[in-house]
């Protein structure tokens, strides 16, 4: 009889104590994210959380550049979470014979063509790792463009077409957008289709993925508005900017909704893909790599996930197998300083969902900002103080002349230096730091003419010093 009501209880009250130890963390997870929000200045975000195959949790903040309020079905874009699905689409033609994956590149490409010292190819298998050699630099200066032609990545490729590689192919991992430009290109060759016409037809629809496109037109009329940049760490209002050659890496738009049918079929399977093709994209890389088929895998559990990022707009997703559980994060403000943001974000949801606190939050960054302003002023004050002095003619004639052209000539390598030490080009800078863009210019400009003035003051001697400073 006591095994009796021992078994009753347990019967009765397991499952209520598993609601609420549930329900707890659902609302741990609702305040965190709030709470994230609040102290990175985010507008808007959208997470949903699939686990055992259901939807375990889902939740939107925010608002919309627009000023509509964010919602599951909310297109956002999402950046690199765009690799996943162009390795999905790789995948696909490779079990339908149309591609191999370690086959030279030039089979499907004819057209484009490299540089290398090297007797090895770069193969499909070579782009879908990030082991092709194309050095990152090279890749930024073809990526992010906005271009406008539904021959966009046609014409990217021809621009990227006759670099040199840095590397001999399938040594080296440098994560490079690039790569997936190209992938790109070779599912156009092969199928005879746009990227985006085939993203739609072999993966959207057959996902139910409603709210997904993969090129400008289609993303406005799935509701796609502009996200906001990040100028000192406060949401702008972005101008839109969107790159029509960007699918295959970085500018797909997607809603959490879609995004969850999108990594639940990563965990289930289904018709859309064979299970020993969809296994060769989650197994994990050799030892000592973090990236596999289009999905970085952390380092010590082995999960993939992927982070992405536009000018505009950041997310994250995973998803764990072995615990059959997944998410998708998506916000809608982005600055390259603060990339880390949304990434710790999707760390403490994870912490969450294993029963563990997350780390405490880190403080926005927006020190280099308010350096490079500090600096800006300051220089600004020195000019002035170089006006007078050289006015009164304090300072030799020799001696000023000689510093006025080294003081110029910094001014002008100003900006090479700064893309040298980021491994940036410029205007991939002005797109992913404007701020920081801003204020180098005018910092540039504070330089050079403090470089300038001594001829300009032997020049025209007559000009007086209330004119020069207006």
């Amino acid at each position: 009889m006591k095994k009796a009501i021992v078994l009753l209880v347990i019967i009765l009250f397991l499952p209520i104590n598993a609601f609420a130890n549930t329900d707890d963390t659902r609302q741990k997870i609702e305040k965190y994210i709030e709470n994230s929000l609040d102290t990175y200045n985010i507008p808007g975000a959208s997470l949903k959380i699939i686990k055992n195959g259901e939807n375990f949790y889902q939740g939107n903040w925010g608002i919309m550049s627009n000023g509509a309020s964010v919602t599951s079905d909310t297109p956002f874009l999402i950046g690199s979470l765009s690799k996943p699905i162009t390795a999905l689409a790789i995948m696909k033609l490779v079990e339908d014979g149309k591609i191999k994956l370690d086959e030279p590149i030039q089979t499907y490409i004819p057209s484009f063509n490299y540089q290398t010292e090297s007797s090895k190819k770069i193969t499909v298998l070579h782009l879908l790792e990030h082991t092709s050699g194309i050095s990152r630099y090279d890749g930024f200066k073809v990526t992010d463009v906005e271009r406008e032609s539904m021959v966009a990545i046609t014409q990217a490729v021809t621009e990227l077409s006759g670099v040199e590689l840095f590397h001999e192919p399938g040594e080296v991992y440098e994560y490079n957008s690039a790569n997936y430009l190209l992938l790109g290109a070779i599912v156009e060759k092969v199928t005879n289709q746009t990227f985006s016409e085939y993203l739609n037809q072999s993966i959207f629809t057959p996902l139910s993925m409603n709210h997904s496109a993969a090129d400008y037109k289609r993303i406005v009329d799935k509701g796609y508005v502009s996200g906001f940049e990040s100028w000192f760490g406060k949401p702008i209002k972005s101008d839109g900017f969107y790159d029509n050659a960007g699918a295959p890496y970085g500018y797909i738009a997607s809603s959490t909704n879609d995004l969850s049918k999108f990594l639940t079929f990563m965990l289930e399977g289904g018709d859309l893909l064979s299970e020993q093709y969809l296994e060769l994209i989650k197994n994990p890389p050799e030892e000592g790599k973090t990236y596999g088929l289009g999905w970085r895998f952390s380092k010590k559990e082995h999960f993939p996930f992927h982070g992405g990022a536009t000018s505009d707009f950041r997310a994250e997703m995973f998803f764990i197998p072995e615990q059959d559980v997944a998410a998708v994060l998506l916000t809608n403000k982005y600055h390259i300083m603060d990339d880390y943001q949304v990434y710790y974000m999707m760390e403490g949801i994870r912490s969450i969902m294993n029963g563990t606190e997350p780390g405490e939050l880190s403080k926005p960054g927006n020190s280099l900002q308010w350096i490079i302003l500090a600096v800006t002023i300051l220089l600004a004050v020195l000019t002035v103080i170089h006006i007078i002095i050289r006015r009164k003619k304090i300072v030799s004639k020799k001696w000023s002349f000689t510093y006025g052209i080294l003081i110029f000539i910094f001014a002008v390598g100003i900006i090479p230096i700064l893309t040298y030490v980021m491994n940036s080009p410029w205007r991939t800078i002005r797109i992913f730091a404007p701020d920081v863009a801003m204020l180098v210019n005018i910092l540039v400009v504070i330089v050079a003419t403090n470089g300038i003035i001594p001829f300009i003051v032997k020049s025209f001697p007559e000009i007086s010093i209330k004119k020069l400073i207006q």
